[in-house]
């Protein structure tokens, strides 16, 4: 299956956000331009007079209509639209955010439903408060003792501590693609949609993976006979 493309401005291609399908997609122009200077009802515009959206023609106010600029694209398989404004997307604006994780911190929970509602706004925006739910979410994992810090500090050490693997790529990933330049707040002018939708899932797979299944593990663990766990115990020295 062939990956999915987000809908970006001037895009030649992407899945188109009426129908879903991969497809071209046809640019067009429509904007209003600036009418100040122009005749209206045959007079010319006394620009000294403005007030607010209003002139004067004759000494009766008109209105002047302010400018404007939008670009639609139009998908070859559908032949439905999509409307820009100012390089983004305002109809339809749709996207697949993940929702928050069951076990996620109420602290964190926070950041991350900040980062929803901001996204559509700003992906930047969205992605620095992503990176402060991970700063956040860090120091209050049970069990790995890590002490708040930098953030790039915090992913290394949780990294040393027997993570599962795909969390360590994906928390490496992060501090690669930052160049040690995700500390809360900072923001990334390079942002795009796809790295922030990967920090969205990122947060709730660490959620699911260091926080869900381990507490499901040693619930079940903490449920043996305590001889079997004094054995086990005993075994692990003896391999040592």
């Amino acid at each position: 299956m062939a990956p999915e493309i987000q809908p970006l401005f001037h895009l030649a291609a992407f899945n188109c956000p009426n129908c879903g399908v991969l497809a071209p997609q046809k640019w067009f122009e429509i904007s209003q331009p600036n009418i100040l200077a122009q005749r209206i009802v045959g007079e010319m515009v006394n620009e000294n007079r403005l007030n607010g959206p209003s002139a004067y023609v004759n000494g009766e106010p008109v209105m002047i209509s302010k400018p404007w600029h939008l670009e639609i694209s139009i998908c070859s398989h559908c032949e439905r639209y999509v409307i820009w404004e100012n390089k983004k997307m305002i109809y339809p604006f749709k996207t697949e955010l993940p929702e928050t994780h069951k076990d996620m911190h109420e602290n964190v929970k926070k950041i991350y439903e900040e980062a929803m509602l901001v996204y559509k706004h700003s992906p930047r925006a969205a992605a620095a408060l992503l990176r402060l739910a991970i700063e956040t979410m860090i120091p209050q994992l049970d069990g790995y003792n890590i002490k708040k810090a930098k953030i790039n500090t915090m992913i290394g050490e949780l990294v040393k501590k027997d993570i599962p693997t795909h969390i360590q790529q994906g928390l490496d990933a992060i501090r690669v693609y930052g160049n040690e330049g995700i500390h809360s707040g900072e923001i990334n002018l390079n942002e795009d949609p796809e790295t922030v939708m990967f920090l969205f899932d990122l947060i709730n797979i660490m959620v699911e993976e260091l926080i869900t299944r381990k507490s499901q593990i040693k619930s079940f663990y903490a449920k043996l006979p305590i001889d079997k766990i004094k054995g086990i115990i005993n075994r692990d020295k003896t391999s040592r």
